[in-house]
This record gives C-alpha cells, structure tokens and sequence, in this order.
C-alpha cells in the first residue's frame, strides 16, 4: 500500500509553523545582540587594570626670604614687614643697617616692607634667594620707605 500526500498537504504544514518559527529566530537574534552590548558595556563600566600611574612628583624649592635696612637711623625709628603668613610685625629699629630672613615652602610668597627713621636716608631690599626683587632708597628727614614683592 502506497501512501500518497496530497498536493498540498506541505504547503498547509508550512503555512501553521512559520509563524513560530520567525518569531523563535527573531528571539535568539534578540538574544545574541543584547549579550553582546551587556558585554560591550560591562568593559566599559570596568575596564581591566593593567599597571598603575606613577605618582606625581612634587618638586619642593625652599625659598630664602630676607627684608634689608640700611641707612642713617638718626634717633631711631620702626620697620613693619608681613611675615610668610603676610601678618604685619613691627620692630623697633635701634642700629642700621637691619635684617631679617625666613624660609618658605610655598609656591608663592607676597611680601612687604615699611619703614621710617628720624635719621636723613634710608634703604630697604627684598632678596629672594640672592637675587633683589625690590629695593628703594631715599634721602631725606624724618625718611620713609616701602619695598614690595607682589609674588615671590
């Protein structure tokens, strides 16, 4: 006994299954491509170490401060100059020529310096390191002066 199909009988099975099987192919494509940007962006979220960055050198430069007088001080007189924590100190002058040095760590200094004596002339300096970055003189009664450093 020969068993025979119809004609259309494959047709007819195929127009039942396709629609399943388009959407189980659409799923796994789906599927595969949300793996791949999960993937993408856990790389991306944690990327793998490799070596760690050298710490940065901080190259510390000390800088030697020193306020200057010199002059004729006559009966005597007074110098205000702003320490490294720029407060003002005052100090009574007794014998020119006066001095005073300090050391820093900072980038950056401002620095200043006044003065006035009963005597007929005055100078002031402002060495950082040993170079002069400010200096004055006047010639006169009762002399007054200022040296400033805006950025030492």
């Amino acid at each position: 006994m020969k068993l025979r199909l119809k004609k259309g009988s494959a047709g007819r099975a195929l127009s039942r299954r396709w629609l399943p099987i388009v959407a189980i192919c659409t799923v796994v494509i789906i599927a595969v491509a949300i793996q791949t940007v999960r993937s993408s962006s856990q790389s991306i979220s944690y990327p793998p170490t490799t070596t760690t960055i050298a710490p940065t050198v901080v190259q510390i430069n000390p800088k030697n401060i020193t306020y200057e007088l010199f002059g004729s001080l006559g009966n005597g007189g007074k110098v205000v100059y702003a320490n490294l924590n720029s407060q003002p100190i005052e100090v009574a002058l007794t014998s020119l020529p006066w001095s005073h040095s300090e050391t820093t760590m900072a980038s950056a200094a401002t620095l200043s310096l006044v003065a006035q004596i009963d005597g007929g002339a005055l100078g002031c300096r402002i060495l950082v390191g040993s170079h002069v970055r400010d200096e004055h003189y006047v010639s006169h009664e009762s002399a007054a002066i200022t040296c400033l450093v805006s950025a030492a």
